[in-house]
Order: structure tokens, then sequence, then C-alpha cells
């Protein structure tokens, strides 16, 4: 054999991998960008490509390392490249710029997953040793939206998990109020709890604030439970990717371009009209490439895309028939 030694298709390794060692997943995103017939495709066939097809190609890796920054770059660049010039290692420009690309779709993106993101969302349900100690870099993260919900105080510690208004009572009152208390450091919360009512010793000013505070807490013979976000919510991939996203304002159009049946390559054609993102004559005039920005289709008037979409006389022809086709 050679090293790296692979398992499942995964290098096994001790320390967090490095770009060679995921050079066989930046390999396979490039071979499957160049074995399909991609000059035929459409944006929006290329599109369903990236999200059901490459994309999947680094969920297994993600959910199983801290890939390096590196690599989760060109795998970025391998899917842009893919969606604008239908190759994975075309070095043009595309059209319209990535973090706006993968924007949700309410927000006026085209919900692509950037990989960096996705892969702090993804390592969150990974318990290898080393992959644990880089995840307690996202302690606060977590920290903000789990929610401890107790109920007869079997689980959690008493001093140390965050069950006390999302906060551990040692960080709040610190270690004084444990010794205050005569109760273990491994107490559970049910050690100050008793017929399902809060039972705390009242030996300091602390634990009689503490007593106060918890009185508002109710309890039930149910077991201890740990929720995302809210009560009922479970914690998943996507959600936690929702979270760490950048937050983005819905934009009014969306919905006119991604309706249910939609035909995916006129939807992107729409999307990329709103973005103002299609080469016209009036933007290649600008920057030289071409000498006249006259209407392709001979009106007189200058080719700009509100002009090629709704002002130019033929594209009225066009527009009314339809509108008269339907009833409109």
């Amino acid at each position: 054999g050679s090293l790296p030694v692979r398992y499942l298709g995964l290098p096994l390794v001790a320390s967090k991998p490095t770009f060679m060692d995921c050079k066989i997943l930046v390999d396979k995103l490039l071979r499957r960008t160049s074995s399909w017939l991609s000059n035929s495709l459409s944006f929006g066939g290329r599109l369903q490509i990236l999200k059901s097809v490459l994309f999947s190609i680094q969920v297994f890796w993600c959910t199983t390392f801290i890939l390096p920054a590196a690599v989760l770059k060109k795998c970025d660049s391998i899917l842009r490249s893919f969606l604008w010039h239908g190759l994975g290692n075309s070095k043009r420009a595309g059209k319209v710029a990535w973090w706006k690309v993968c924007r949700p779709v309410s927000a006026g993106g085209l919900g692509i997953k950037d990989s960096r993101t996705w892969n702090r969302a993804a390592i969150m349900k990974c318990n290898c040793s080393w992959g644990w100690r880089n995840i307690l870099a996202s302690r606060k993260f977590m920290h903000r939206r789990i929610l401890y919900e107790v109920k007869n105080g079997n689980t959690f510690s008493l001093w140390y998990d965050p069950w006390f208004q999302g906060e551990t009572i040692a960080s709040v009152f610190g270690q004084r109020v444990i010794l205050d208390s005569g109760l273990p450091r491994n107490a559970k919360v049910s050690s100050v709890v008793m017929d399902n009512r809060w039972d705390w010793p009242l030996i300091s000013a602390s634990l009689l604030e503490i007593s106060n505070t918890t009185a508002l807490i109710p309890l039930s013979a149910g077991c201890d439970a740990i929720h995302w976000l809210k009560k009922g919510s479970m914690f998943t991939i996507q959600e936690a990717w929702k979270a760490i996203s950048p937050r983005s304002q819905d934009v009014p159009w969306y919905k006119v371009v991604w309706f249910p049946q939609r035909i995916p390559k006129h939807s992107f054609c729409v999307w990329l009209s709103f973005m103002q993102a299609h080469k016209t004559l009036d933007k290649l005039t600008r920057v030289g490439v071409v000498s006249s920005n006259a209407c392709v289709f001979g009106c007189g008037q200058g080719e700009s895309l509100n002009h090629l979409f709704f002002a130019c006389p033929y594209t009225v022809t066009i527009w009314n028939f339809f509108l008269a086709k339907y009833g409109f």
C-alpha cells in the first residue's frame, strides 16, 4: 500500500489533515467536473449538478475533518468555475460574486453553501479526539444556541452545566458558592430538588439569590433535555449552517424566479437579470469589448438590460402576444 492509509476514502491521520492528505478530494471534484459534456449544459443544469452531485462529494469529508483553509478555498474555486464555465479549473471570473451566489435563495442567492461555513457546521457532529479539541473553539457559538431544560435534574451538573439562565452557576457566582453550599463539585441538579421543588441550602447571599432565581424554573418528573435554539428543536447540520451563515435580508422577487413549476434554465436567466449580471452591449461598450451598443434586433436604440427585456419593440411584441394568449 501507500501512505496515507485510507478507510472509506478518507485518510487515516492522527492530527489535522494537510492539503496533501485532502488532495484526493480535490482531484475527485476536478475529475467529476471534467467528465460531463459541460458545454451542452445550461446554467440551470450546472446548478442542479452542483447541488446534487458535486457538493455531496465533500459532505463526508466535512463531517469528519476540519479541512485546511486551502482545501476549502480550492473546493469553492472548483464549484464556482464549474457553475460559470462548465469546467473545474477555469481561471475566468464569474458573472456574480461567489458570496452573493452563496446567499439563501430567499435572500437573492442560489442557495449554494460555501465550503468553509458548511465545514464549521458539519464538524459539530464529530466527536473524534483531535476534532473535539478544535470544536472547543466553537464553544461560545454553541453555548448561545443550546437550551438546557431542567426536569428531574438527574442529568445536568449542578455547577458546571449552563442550565442557569444560559450560564453555569460556577461562572456566575464563582467557586465560593460551591464551598458555601457544602455540596460536592460533581453534584447533579437533583441534589437541590426534593419532591419536585427546589431545596437550596440558604447559607449565603449568593445561594439565596440562586434560590430566588430558580424558583421561576418549573420542575417535573421527566428527564432533563437539551434543545437547539428552542424547546422541541433538534440539532441538524442544516440548522447549524443557517445559524453560522451571515444574516441576509429577503428579497421580494425570489418567489417570482424560483416558483415550484419553474424551468431551471429560464429561472437562472431571470435570476441573472435581477442580479444585473447579463453582459449586455451597453456594459461591453463601456469596457471597450465592442464599439457599438446598438440593439441586435435593429430597432435603432441602445441595448441595455431594461431595453432588452422590456423596452425593445421586438420584446414588447412578444410580451403582448403571451399576455393576450393567457388573458391579461
